[in-house]
């Protein structure tokens, strides 16, 4: 017979989750402290004291490589009747997203991946949601995605996988007021809270920038309470109880039925593979963290020895009125000594030149365990690249850099898709949706169209979430002209001449698709869709598969018989691959600085 499950002894098992994250937190402070650098987080800086934050160049550099704007939503399903309702549902979450800017929580989201994990919460906010007496302000009903802090969020201790969790959960600060009015919660028990706590001690995230300042007095202001939410899946239920860190009573303050997706509220981020038998996963910056100081160190010896260099003049005491005419004479001056060879110029000090060999050796050690931030910012310095580049050498980085950041851009968009598609799941469910929604349709049109609970068609686990890749990065300004370019002259010749070649045989072929396929797969669909708007398309088509196929006679022009004796459209260029592309950017800039030289165009 299972043992029953009381308040109590539930506060204990949370009291035991909180405690087991503490030497985590603890390493995610220490690794926050040197990403933020002294004149963040103390009151007093020394100058020189840390010259190097790798660390920071590594989060700045890989966080824009991911997300830089909200993702596009591709919603299918399997059922043909469904999939007007499922592009209305990917039109949908892209306007939510939107207004929610979704895009900055998906940034911090990132930075927290790099130094622990990421959480997300997502949730529906009403009147019965804690969200409400946070620091965002979303209106009721609106669908929500927050950040969770590492140092607020509990799981079950005991598990060995985060999907396995009995539960979890996070800390809420809320005032005590907002409790006492709100239905549904034990008064009495809230009217027992004691007043938040102050940790201080640089234990939690929040207090770098809290050491020197005390907030009880803003605490007592409003008399904020500390109160933990819990989703229990096995109960489908939200648990709301006291902080067990501060007290634990016999009672919980709220337990209300789960409205929600049946994954939970929470979404988690990682980007690393998993520990065997652990749920935390290891924080890329660990990895990274032990040659950020030892650089530090090095480097500020290095520039120690520099500023202790210094020139002195050595001379005879007999000689000491020759030595100051020496010393006031200016530039050029000629002076008359008795003995030239009784003055002498000897240096002191300054730098080893094995310290800067070695700050370079470990910065190529640091851009290797962390990457290649160096190649994916577009910028390699002499410790990354060596004394000697070689194409070996370079190759090999671009594949390191290409590897690491494709594999994290298929995390965070795979784990994107799951917020999406617990965003999706309250649309589905509400029963008074009404969100107007446009539609771009090609030749620069717009539909307006509307989504309603009538609208709505077969079961949410019909529906396929997922995020159009490459989506959340824009192109380059250079880079999408160059796209198009191709576009328009390799790419859409071609389809033609293969859509033309495909009518004479009498085969289907859907130019329309196929072109919209492949400017989705280069992300120019924005750019080209109003391209194509011809009112007698249709017709043309019919009058030509109605000729049937005709004798191509000599190759020439665009037609058929060009094509195949051309082995291809005549009219068609060599695309770069990403090897070529990357050498022609790197001689972007010698070309333009030939040509400034005489005789150089």
């Amino acid at each position: 017979m299972p043992a029953e499950v009381t308040p109590i002894k539930l506060q204990n098992v949370v009291k035991r989750g909180f405690e087991r994250l503490q030497s985590y937190r603890k390493a995610r402070a220490l690794f926050m402290r040197e990403y933020v650098g002294q004149y963040y987080r103390d009151k007093y800086g020394v100058t020189g004291d840390e010259p190097l934050n790798l660390i920071f160049r590594t989060v700045s550099t890989f966080v824009p490589n991911l997300v830089t704007q909200s993702g596009v939503n591709d919603v299918s399903t399997d059922f043909l009747a469904f999939k007007p309702y499922a592009e209305m549902l990917g039109l949908a979450l892209d306007k939510i997203e939107g207004d929610i800017n979704l895009k900055d929580t998906l940034r911090a989201w990132i930075v927290s991946a790099i130094f622990a994990f990421g959480i997300i919460k997502t949730s529906l906010a009403s009147s019965e949601n804690l969200i409400q007496y946070g620091d965002k302000c979303i209106d009721p009903g609106q669908v929500y995605s927050e950040i969770v802090d590492l140092d607020d969020f509990v799981f079950d201790p005991v598990c060995t996988e985060m999907n396995k969790s009995a539960f979890m959960g996070s800390r809420i600060r809320v005032p005590r007021a907002i409790l006492l009015d709100t239905d549904g919660y034990d008064h009495d028990e809230v009217a027992k809270l004691p007043q938040s706590k102050f940790y201080g001690g640089l234990e939690r995230i929040e207090d770098l920038t809290k050491a020197n300042t005390s907030v009880t007095e803003t605490y007592a202001l409003q008399d904020y309470v500390d109160v933990v939410e819990l989703h229990v899946p096995e109960a489908d239920a939200l648990v709301t109880m006291p902080d067990p860190q501060q007290t634990m009573t016999g009672k919980h303050l709220r337990v209300a039925d789960y409205y929600g997706p049946k994954e939970g509220p929470y979404t988690l981020l990682s980007f690393t593979p998993p520990v065997p038998n652990n749920p935390l996963p290891l924080a890329p910056v660990s990895m990274w963290y032990d040659i950020h100081k030892i650089a530090n160190r090095t480097f500020k010896r290095m520039m120690n020895q520099t500023d202790r260099e210094k020139s002195v003049l050595a001379y005879s005491p007999m000689n000491a009125d020759e030595a100051a005419d020496l010393v006031d004479a200016d530039d050029g001056d000629s002076i008359a000594v008795t003995d030239p060879t009784a003055f002498n110029i000897l240096q002191w000090g300054g730098s080893n030149p094995k310290n800067d060999q070695m700050v370079q050796q470990m910065q190529m050690w640091f851009n290797y365990m962390s990457g290649n931030p160096d190649q994916m910012s577009g910028n390699q310095t002499r410790g990354t690249t060596g004394k000697k580049e070689t194409a070996t050498k370079t190759a090999a980085m671009q594949s390191n850099a290409a590897v690491g950041l494709e594999d994290a851009r298929s995390i965070i968009y795979d784990r994107s898709a799951e917020i999406s598609g617990k965003q999706a799941w309250f649309l589905h469910h509400d029963p008074l949706i009404n969100l107007p929604l446009v539609k771009r349709l090609t030749g620069g049109k717009y539909q307006q169209l509307e989504l309603t609970p009538e609208q709505r068609q077969g079961d949410f686990l019909d529906f396929v979430f997922k995020i159009r890749a490459r989506s959340m990065v824009p192109l380059d300004p250079l880079q999408r002209t160059r796209l198009m370019t191709e576009f328009a002259v390799n790419i859409v010749p071609a389809v033609t001449n293969a859509a033309m070649v495909a009518m004479q045989m009498k085969v289907p072929f859907n130019l329309m698709r196929c072109i919209t396929d492949l400017a989705e797969a280069q992300g120019l669909t924005t750019d080209v869709q109003s391209w194509f708007e011809d009112p007698e398309f249709e017709a043309k088509i019919r009058f030509m598969t109605q000729m049937g196929p005709q004798n191509p006679g000599k190759a020439g022009g665009m037609g058929p018989g060009s094509t195949e004796q051309n082995n291809g459209s005549p009219t068609a260029r060599p695309v770069a691959g990403p090897e070529t592309q990357n050498n022609q950017n790197a001689q972007m800039g010698a070309n333009g600085s030939q040509q400034t030289l005489p005789g150089g165009m």
